[in-house]
């Protein structure tokens, strides 16, 4: 299989719905901290991939803003309390949908929130915790498994990643971004390397910005 871009239409209500819950979590951390929520490489939502005919995920970030308990050199606390607050979240979100259960596991780099219907995965989105520090890079929160150390871990190449989407899509360069990211995407596919979407879109990013000079 490969991947192909998933319809607009269907993106639109799971982006919904992903942020239904996601604003559910600020209100419940809202005394902890205040983050803004990025559906990463979006491009207005034109860039999420499905493979083949397997349902498609999303992916984000929630990049931290205020720490109001000073908790940032406790990156094991953040990680906590943003899976206890997705699992009330979601409890309350699927209560009375019957044969509808949720799964919130703590990967390496994110924490994936699964929604099975009679068991079967029916849905998934990933949320990556990040923070941006004062030398204009992003900083993720890790589990490094190896070590059992949750740490804040530099995101290779994403120093004021934003501004550089931002400025290539008013001049116009969007649709050939797009394509090189469904290209390079497909690679990584083939290689079954695991890169998650996030490591992928700044990769094309980079490679564009390199090759437009």
């Amino acid at each position: 299989m490969a991947y192909k871009f998933a319809l607009q239409s269907e993106v639109t209500e799971a982006n919904k719905w992903c942020l239904e819950v996601l604003h559910g979590v600020q209100k419940e951390l809202r005394s902890y901290f205040t983050f803004d929520i990025r559906l990463i490489g979006s491009g207005e939502k034109k860039l999420v991939t499905q493979n083949g005919n397997e349902p498609f995920d999303l992916d984000y970030n929630l990049i931290l803003q205020r720490d109001k308990q000073d908790l940032l050199n406790n990156p094991k606390r953040i990680k906590g309390l943003f899976r206890q607050a997705f699992d009330v979240v979601l409890e309350d979100k699927l209560d009375g949908y019957n044969n509808y259960d949720q799964h919130v596991s703590d990967s390496s780099s994110v924490i994936t929130i699964k929604i099975l219907y009679d068991n079967r995965l029916d849905f998934s989105f990933d949320v990556a915790i990040i923070v941006e520090a004062n030398d204009g890079f992003f900083y993720l929160l890790k589990n490094d498994k190896t070590s059992n150390r949750y740490l804040w871990n530099q995101v290779k190449s994403s120093k004021n990643y934003f501004t550089r989407y931002q400025s290539l899509k008013e001049n116009g360069q969007f649709e050939q971004f797009k394509d090189n990211y469904l290209d390079l995407k497909n690679r990584h596919l083939r290689k079954n390397d695991g890169v998650k979407s996030f490591s992928i879109f700044l990769e094309t990013l980079n490679l564009f910005c390199k090759e437009s000079k």
